[in-house]
């Protein structure tokens, strides 16, 4: 991580979602290379709390912890906050959209409010920041915009429809991003986690449906740690996409190589998945 510490060190770096999860372990990476962040979350109470916890993991005397309260979600309060706090802070050398919901269940059990509520904070929320912040990117002409999609905006997981379907339109998003940004000098990166040992995880296993936690339960969630330092990782080299873990490096070679050939693999899975749920309720 040498030449990531390098990368980051003396940067400004602002992370939405940062306050909990994998926003937060990427926070506290960056402290630790010499960078400094700036934590937008919707919560108040966990910004600070967040704050206090990286400051104390500050290498240098010149970095600095801020934090800006505020739902992605909500255009009209990021169109406020975001040009207010670049009158005080210098322009962010790196933005990583790093916000994100998860909400589970049968496609026709979900209320239209959580298609909604998915889309406007998965793939609105990231647009808006990006457009916030991309002028100011070219005008100095760089910049490194970070933007989450999931393993599941590369292939559609059982019981994730609302999710899905904002993580594949991140994806169509960044992929265009990466080439209009590329000539012009900014660099882009797209992040493809698998299931992530996370609160948000943790609050939306409820509500998974039982084949879907069957599926899941193939692979162990691995850890918001591993995820920053991959993600860092690959940044720092200028990596488009990143993939953390061995395993979801699998899933993803399969869901971007075979084509219509994985869904006959999908089908699989879910017939093994019903059945075992049936020899349940017996």
């Amino acid at each position: 991580m040498k030449k990531a510490r390098k990368y980051f060190e003396n940067k400004n770096v602002l992370i939405t979602g940062g306050s909990s999860g994998i926003g937060f372990s990427i926070a506290q990476e960056l402290m630790q290379m010499g960078a400094s962040v700036c934590l937008l979350a919707r919560n108040q109470e966990k910004l600070e709390e967040a704050k206090h916890k990286l400051q104390v993991l500050a290498v240098k005397p010149q970095q600095t912890v801020e934090i800006l309260s505020a739902d992605v979600a909500d255009t009209e309060r990021l169109c406020e906050i975001i040009p207010a706090y670049l009158k005080d802070y210098p322009v962010p050398d790196v933005l990583i959209n790093a916000a994100g919901v998860a909400r589970p269940g049968y496609v026709e059990e979900l209320d239209l409010d959580i298609f909604k509520w998915t889309m406007d904070i998965d793939y609105h929320g990231t647009v808006t920041m990006t457009k916030l912040l991309l002028p100011h990117f070219l005008e100095r002409g760089s910049g490194h915009i970070v933007n989450f999609s999931s393993l599941a905006g590369v292939l559609g997981v059982f019981g994730y429809t609302a999710y899905s379907g904002a993580k594949f339109a991140v994806r169509g998003f960044t992929d265009v991003l990466r080439a209009e940004m590329k000539p012009r000098g900014i660099n882009v990166s797209i992040v493809y986690p698998p299931d992530t040992d996370t609160p948000q995880l943790a609050w939306e296993s409820q509500f998974k449906p039982y084949e879907t936690h069957i599926i899941a339960n193939s692979d162990k969630p691995i850890s918001a740690e591993l995820v920053a330092h991959s993600v860092l990782k690959a940044v720092s080299r200028k990596k488009y996409a990143i993939v953390p873990g061995i395993d979801a490096k699998l899933t993803y070679l399969l869901g971007t190589t075979l084509g219509n050939l994985v869904y006959p693999i999908m089908d699989i899975l879910v017939s093994s998945a019903i059945k075992k749920k049936k020899k349940a309720n017996k």
